[in-house]
């Protein structure tokens, strides 16, 4: 193994430079992907050490600017996670006929980098996604465009950033990185072991899913999908919920579902690998009181001078206010270890033990969690409790 498999990120940058096709990506009794060297087939010649980025991290020392932003376009806002900092960075790349790349399900719900040209295509990027995104064959789909001269832009998790530019071995002025505070990522098989769950419980077949859903009354965390509930008359109907009604995101919630590496993540710091970091500012009611931060607003930290000038040019489509970065970094999750839960180790014996009905029963009975009815509460009577609370 390149790493112990509690370390590895699972990036694929190894299986996409191992000019042997030695390394392979497996899944693990806990629906985990490792990866796997092919003893036969290796000749030892270090190639997948020197890209591997818990091997070889690259980060960017200091701050340009940071502070909260969020779009002046509505519509960005509330298509994106938070304040909707991603979709006015891609909207100014796709103008000036450049390239995105992000995190989009596929059509079996199998959530991969993929590459956006138009606006049509950028949508599915758009919104957060807590699980592991499969990067197969896209770091050499980048590198080309990189060297044709196209501005490509590159959204994804600090791992994943310095995985491609680990591979990448050269910087690139047309390419800009783009990370977001990450927490964590669960497993696809995870993901897919609750939309079967959900499946077979409502009788229906879901066609699109989505977290981070937004709309007027909603307190926290929804998600919605798509689904047929008789798949011979074609009338495709939408549902939409609070999160905790979804066993996989009731478990992400609960920082169960995580791989073990993420839990003690060697970019969870505050020297990042991104040309810009983005994510929710979840204290903003504690410096600017009547701001809604469910309705979406980010934080943003300037990493390096490349990144610091891409968001002057962006500046007029947003709202923005600086803060120091002590603020920031009190916001968001910039301090590395972090605990599991104690109940994780059960939670995932019973996935490994293919007792997954149980598991909901046992983690997930919403209807018992008195968050659950927090979160269903009118916004009125939620904001007084909390200020009561804080007294």
């Amino acid at each position: 193994m390149l790493v112990d498999k509690e370390k590895c990120c699972a990036c694929r940058v190894c299986v996409q430079t191992c000019p042997k096709q030695a390394i392979s990506v497996i899944f693990d009794k806990y629906g985990f992907e490792r990866v796997s060297i092919n003893e036969e087939k290796c000749v030892k010649c270090g190639i997948c050490e020197s890209v591997c980025p818990i091997i070889n991290p690259k980060k960017n020392e200091g701050k340009r600017q940071c502070g909260s932003a969020y779009s002046k376009d509505q519509r960005i806002k509330y298509s994106c996670s938070s304040g909707g900092l991603f979709g006015v960075f891609a909207k100014k790349i796709i103008d000036e006929n450049g390239v995105v790349y992000g995190a989009a399900f596929d059509e079996n719900l199998h959530l991969k980098t993929t590459r956006a040209e138009n606006f049509e295509q950028l949508k599915r990027l758009y919104k957060s996604k807590y699980l592991l995104c499969d990067t197969t064959g896209v770091f050499r789909q980048i590198k080309s465009d990189l060297v044709s001269g196209k501005n490509v832009l590159y959204c994804s998790t600090p791992c994943q950033l310095n995985a491609l530019k680990n591979y990448l071995q050269k910087e690139y002025e047309n390419l800009l990185c783009v990370e977001f505070v990450c927490h964590g990522v669960g497993g696809q098989k995870q993901f897919d072991d609750s939309i079967s769950y959900v499946e077979q419980k409502k009788k229906i077949k879901i066609m699109d899913f989505g977290f981070r859903e937004k709309f007027s009354k909603a307190s926290s965390h929804y998600y919605y999908y798509y689904y047929y509930k008789d798949l011979r008359t074609g009338k495709e109907k939408l549902h939409r919920d609070i999160y905790m009604t979804f066993p996989y995101y009731f478990a992400y919630c609960d920082r169960l579902t995580c791989r073990e590496s993420c839990y003690s993540c060697i970019y969870a710091t505050e020297n990042r690998v991104g040309d810009i970091t983005i994510g929710d500012f979840h204290n903003i009611g504690k410096y600017e009181p009547g701001i809604d931060r469910f309705a979406g607003v980010s934080m943003f930290a300037c990493n390096t001078d490349k990144g610091q000038k891409f968001f002057e040019s962006v500046k007029d489509n947003l709202f923005v206010k600086e803060y120091d970065w002590l603020v920031i970094k009190s916001n968001n999750r910039f301090d590395g270890i972090e605990e599991p839960p104690k109940k994780r180790d059960r939670y995932l014996e019973m996935i490994a033990a293919g007792e997954y009905i149980q598991c909901v029963q046992t983690f997930f009975a919403y209807w018992k969690d008195w968050r659950f009815y927090y979160y269903h509460m009118p916004k009125v009577l939620r904001t007084l409790g909390n200020k009561l609370l804080r007294k």
